[in-house]
């Protein structure tokens, strides 16, 4: 019953879709079970890829559009609302007071604007050029959610509490290990989905052989199973420094930012590490 209740109530907080069953609200190993959340929205995304790759197989932005859409009603929202701040709090100068006043403030400036429209298109140009990459490695290319959100848990363990009673504080008894231990469950988790999931489109006829039954079964899909747990450090490092240096401690909104660009730096990452491995296949 704990695990259950830790589960839903990490579920009710970090996503629209409602939660219908009865628990009680606990989210005392949230370092846990945040990053396993992110499986919710590598499904969603990847389902719709696979959906819209059957229904236009020749063009792959729409099926990138389509799928950042659906994952960010659902899912990332409040993660680009706390991208959008931060930017607006950090990009300009001014001092720890203006800062803090700037993330409470809901509107949007004009550096909110840019860093939310700029993640935006980035992410969507680096999904458009991987989908030909999704029967593959459906693995690497979707599991970005979890790299997210593992750094947005990490930024706790980095970094104190800018204020011991906010949204953000709710975290700040996170654990490194349990951090670990969350991400190796959720890339546990997708990887036997993903496998699954490309094993019986295969079988129904609705893609080609995947690598593993073809036999190119190589240490490129290794490398990219790396990626997870250095881009949910090479994110939660610098978000918690920043928030640390520039008004004493993380908040609500350090949280959205790095698993925006925990997501987004994953993404690049595999993008990279394609271009360099089977550059072939990604345009």
């Amino acid at each position: 019953m704990n695990a259950r209740n830790r589960f839903l109530s990490v579920f009710s907080m970090v996503s629209r879709i409602p939660v219908r069953a009865a628990f009680d609200f606990d989210i005392s190993r949230i370092d846990f079970w945040l990053p396993v959340m992110g499986v919710f929205p590598a499904l969603l995304a990847g389902g719709i890829v696979f959906v819209m790759r059957m229904l236009f197989p020749a063009d792959t932005l729409p099926a990138a559009v389509a799928a950042l859409a659906a994952q960010y009603f659902c899912f990332n929202l409040f993660h680009l609302d706390g991208l959008m701040d931060s930017a607006d709090a950090f990009l300009g100068t001014g001092s720890a007071e203006k800062r803090l006043a700037i993330l409470k403030d809901s509107r949007i400036g004009v550096y909110g604007f840019f860093a939310g429209t700029f993640a935006l298109l980035f992410k969507t140009a680096l999904l458009a050029g991987l989908i030909p990459l999704a029967a593959a490695y459906p693995f690497a290319l979707f599991s970005g959610p979890v790299s997210g959100r593992a750094a947005a848990a990490l930024v706790p363990v980095i970094a104190p509490p800018q204020n011991e009673t906010g949204l953000g504080a709710l975290s700040k008894n996170n654990r490194a290990g349990r951090v670990f231990a969350g991400i190796f469950t959720g890339a546990l988790v997708w990887f036997l989905l993903a496998w699954a999931g490309t094993f019986f489109a295969f079988k129904l006829g609705l893609c080609g052989a995947p690598p593993f039954l073809s036999g190119d079964f190589d240490a490129r899909r290794f490398c990219m199973l790396s990626l997870l747990p250095f881009a949910a450090v090479l994110t939660a490092f610098p978000v918690a420094r920043l928030y640390r240096k520039g008004i004493g401690g993380y908040t609500g909104d350090a949280l959205g930012a790095a698993v925006e660009i925990g997501e987004t730096i994953h993404l690049a990452l595999v993008f990279v590490l394609a271009r360099l491995l089977v550059p072939a296949a990604v345009p």
